[in-house]
């Protein structure tokens, strides 16, 4: 594998406010080996004018930025005004992957586990040339795999953005634009078919204005692509966000997992045919279904 020459890809972060779930991600990927010989890119948005004392929290974010050590080597950039998350992402990553090709990308509220860049950089070389696919996330909830499967991971119709990452050729590929709107529409069914039953909602209301997701984004590019993102049979990234201090995270998650904190270095099997394990994706799926998002608002007001 060209990973294991030094090919490995590198990791952007997106922070804001937030100090210590900054540390707390960039602590955990430096439990991972690869941290050493991976360029990290540190992106910090800029504080919202009528937040007020919001301008001395991001300082010391910055602050905290300068000093991460660790890594293959560090560079990072502060917006002087709030650009909003989904901007940052955008305009990030575009940056990073025109110059290197591939990119692995987390939020400042994410855990990564020990194998998480051995996971990430395995999957992108596994599948750089691979069209069919269009990411490869680390995060997956908890799903029953077959006692006959032999993978470490599978295929979804759905790209996770907790911990993922993705090729320059398939990133060029997504419309972030969205200007055939009715194009959208008459896609709504299968839309939802393929992905659950929340997307096209968010995707509405990102045309609506009432949210700023890059990721929906991404997800609707994926659908209309036909596109799978892999990921794996355990996951490797832990969202911390369900604090009630996150942008786009409330205090319940109805997302549940079985996380890999194997420590021990592992050469990950990936699935070589790129389709549909009709048992794997149905019960992923289930975590978008109608009866569990209720559940998941009943919890919420709970909380």
């Amino acid at each position: 594998m060209n990973v294991m020459s030094g090919n490995f890809a590198p990791i952007v972060v997106f922070g804001f406010n937030r100090l210590q779930a900054l540390k707390s991600t960039i602590s955990s990927l430096l439990q991972n080996e690869e941290a050493k010989h991976s360029d990290l890119f540190v992106f910090v948005d800029g504080a919202r004018k009528e937040k007020k004392g919001e301008a001395d929290i991001v300082r010391v974010v910055q602050d905290y930025v300068r000093t991460i050590s660790g890594f293959k080597s560090l560079q990072y950039s502060f917006s002087e005004k709030n650009q909003g998350l989904a901007t940052s992402i955008i305009t990030g990553v575009g940056k990073v992957i025109d110059k290197y090709g591939k990119v692995i990308v987390l939020e400042d509220d994410l855990v990564v586990m020990p194998n998480f860049l051995n996971y990430m950089n395995q999957g992108l070389d596994f599948y750089e040339k691979n069209q069919a696919v269009m990411s490869v996330c680390g995060h997956s909830c908890k799903v029953k795999t077959p006692n006959d499967y032999p993978y470490d991971a599978y295929f979804l119709t759905r790209s996770s953005s907790w911990g993922w990452g993705t090729w320059k050729d398939r990133w060029e590929l997504v419309d972030w634009e969205l200007k055939d709107w009715d194009a959208v529409m008459s896609h709504r069914k299968a839309f939802v078919k393929s992905q659950g039953s929340d997307v096209y909602k968010m995707l509405s209301d990102w045309k609506l204005g009432k949210n700023h997701s890059w990721a929906i984004r991404f997800c609707y590019a994926q659908y209309v692509l036909n596109k799978l993102s892999v990921v794996p049979n355990r996951s490797l990234v832990n969202n911390e966000g369900f604090d009630g201090d996150g942008t786009n995270c409330k205090r319940y998650s109805r997302f549940k997992i079985e996380l890999n904190e194997s420590k021990e270095k592992h050469i990950f099997k990936f699935p070589t045919t790129v389709c549909l394990n009709r048992s794997l994706y149905r019960q992923a799926l289930w975590y978008h279904s109608v009866p569990l998002r209720i559940w998941s608002r009943i919890m919420y007001w709970i909380k």
